[in-house]
Parts: structure tokens; sequence; C-alpha cells
């Protein structure tokens, strides 16, 4: 039950009470979503609370495609796998880095996502805003929604500043209550749009098109972008990042530290075989300079690489004990949960810690170093 984490029962309760603060509300153990693909930059953890430098949303590729991919949740082993629950994470034309700002959405504006007829709605569950109902909340989510992210998994846009709701079948539109900016690097804004669609049912193989219609630009000028999403025939190996075991859901994606010293935040994965089960009994061994293996007993299941400034030495990433099961944020399904650590080397500077499993995804996570 994800009320085993008290802030969430504390987020379940604000939702039902006005007067508590949005930053309570973003606690939300949505998404997920892992979505990374990060840039350099320093993270929130140790970082002031000046806000983002203001700059007008790009207009995305040449194409003016505002999208960058759309991909699994994080939450989940199978929502891009045939005949299984719609569940995925649409990523925005802009960085991850949480010093860079989000998109915006002013109050009234809105941004419309629909799938292709083959993602069939059997509409037995109604569209809604997370945290609408007693049965769109964390612990007994029933229902199709969607969650804006601010560029790590489980911090959303606070839910009560937009509301989510249907046009035709396949059709997802969020409307902003009121003005969503970004604020500080904490709250960066709008990065991504997490789709939970429960009563949607994805299609077979192949690869399809999401079509994005966003009021995101200046003073709400729409833009475009197409998402596109594959759909396998089973679950790929994942690892994902997760918020959750942190109060307040911290950026551990893009962390600052001094030469030497441990990250301030471990980093949580959430780790995914090729049947999407829990991949139970992982840890980390050495295998080379600036190279670890992530082993489940004699067997290697994925890699760990450290891109490091020159001349660093004593960099490390280590784990105290293997992965363990566990079940994952919002829909409490089975997986594994890895805790790892990363200690920077000598050299101040940018690291990169990236973490592959062996015929799956991967994740990067950025450490700015300094004296």
């Amino acid at each position: 039950m994800l009320t085993q984490y008290p802030f969430y029962e504390r987020l379940a309760q604000g939702i039902r009470r006005p007067i508590v603060s949005a930053a309570l509300l973003a606690m939300t153990v949505l998404l997920m979503a892992a979505c990374v693909a990060p840039a350099a930059a320093p993270a929130p953890t140790e970082a002031s609370t000046e806000a983002p430098a203001e700059e007008a949303p790009t207009a995305g590729d040449a194409e003016g495609n505002i999208v960058t991919v759309v991909q699994n949740a994080p939450i989940v082993a199978d929502g891009n796998v045939a005949d299984q629950k719609t569940d995925v994470v649409i990523d925005f034309d802009i960085s991850m880095n949480p010093n860079e700002a989000g998109r915006t959405l002013l109050a009234g504006k809105s941004i419309r996502i629909t799938l292709p007829e083959a993602f069939v709605n059997s509409e037995e569950l109604p569209v809604a805003g997370f945290g609408s109902s007693e049965t769109c909340r964390p612990g007994a989510l029933q229902c199709n929604t969607a969650i804006l992210l601010q560029g790590w998994p489980q911090h959303p846009v606070a839910p009560p500043k937009y509301a989510v709701s249907a046009e035709g079948t396949n059709t997802i539109v969020v409307t902003a209550r009121e003005d969503i900016l970004p604020a500080t690097p904490n709250e960066p804004g709008l990065k991504s749009v997490h789709l939970v669609l429960l009563s949607f049912t994805n299609p077979e193989p192949g690869d399809y098109e999401l079509d994005v219609v966003a009021e995101t630009g200046v003073d709400g000028a729409v833009e475009q972008g197409t998402a596109h999403l594959t759909i396998h025939d089973r679950p790929q190996p994942s690892i994902n990042v997760t918020s959750v075991m942190n109060e307040g859901t911290p950026n551990t994606i893009y962390q600052t530290t001094k030469p030497g010293e441990v990250t301030p935040l471990a980093y949580d994965f959430l780790l995914w075989d090729w049947d999407g089960a829990p991949l139970t009994d992982v840890t980390i061994a050495e295998a080379g300079e600036n190279q670890w293996s992530l082993v489940q007993g004699e067997r290697v299941v994925g890699t760990v690489d450290v891109q490091a400034p020159e001349g660093a030495t004593g960099q490390r990433v280590y784990a105290d004990s293997a992965s363990v099961a566990f079940n994952a944020p919002v829909l409490s399904i089975p997986t594994a949960h890895l805790r790892a650590f990363f200690q920077a080397g000598s050299a101040a500077g940018e690291y990169v810690v990236t973490f592959q499993l062996t015929d799956g995804n991967s994740i990067p996570m950025t450490v700015q170093v300094s004296e």
C-alpha cells in the first residue's frame, strides 16, 4: 500500500483540504517517470532557492516538434507492451536540468494529447484529475489521468493547479486552473506529462504516433508535437529512478557534492527483468576503471559506467545490500528496489554515472563536484 509512506497519507488528506500548501500536494507519488535524459547541472539538493532564469519556451526541432521522447512509465514494467494498459511518459523539448525553467501553462490554457484509435478505450473508467475523487488518488487509482511532471519521477506540479478531462474517446485534455510557472530549482515547471490510462489497451507491437497540441508558447501560443511510441511484444529489462524514498521527493538525478564525498542522497532504483518480474538479489561489483557490474549471483545483468573529470581518482559506485522485493509507487506493481551510492573522486567537475540493464534501458545520473 502507498500509505506505508507517511507523506502519501498526508498527501491524500491534503487533497481534501484546500488550505494545504501546493508543496505538500506535490509530494504525490506520481510519476513516475522517470523519464530522464538529463543534461549536466547542479541539483536542487544543495541548490539555492533562486528561481530558474526565465526564458521563452523553445520551438522544438526543425519541424517545430515540442516532444523529444515518449517511453514506458517508470512505475510499471509493461506500460508500452501489447495488450497491456497504457502507462507512458511524454517528455517535452526542455532540459531536465532542474536549474533550467520548464514550460509555462497559463490559467485557462490546455494541453491535448490524442492517441491513435488502435489504443482501445473501454470507457469503463472515468477521466479525472489525480486526487479529484476517492477513486483517483494514491492507493486507489481507478481512473484515467494525466500528471504534469517537473523533470524527475514522483514530483509533479501540484494536482489542484490543473484539471484533466476527455474529448471524445482518445483525447486527454489537461487545463490549467491557475498559472503554472517555473519557480525554484525544486519546482522548475512543466517538463513532462505522465499518462496513466487504465481503461486503454495497447495495440499490437509496432510504432505509433500520439499527437500533442499545447498552449504552452509565449502568452499561451499553440505549440505542437508528435510523440513516437514503440509498443513491444513483451516487457524489456528496465531500471528506473524512484523518488519516494525521500521526504518531499527530491531530485536525485542531479546532485552536488565535494571531492571524495558521497552524494547527499542515495540512488533508489526500481528493477524489472525480461518477464516484467521483480529483479531481486542484484548488487554492484567492481569491473574495471570507472566500471562496475550489476550482478545477480554469478550472472551480470547490467553495468555502471562513470564519466569522470580528467585526473579524477577514488570515485566509486556501491550498494550496501542487494535489491529486494518492493511495491512500486502509485499502482503498487511488484518490483525490486536497489539503493546505490556514489562517492565522488578527487577532482572537481562533472561526473555522469550511467546505470544500464543488459538489453534494457539506461539511466544517467549527474553529479557536479566542487570544493
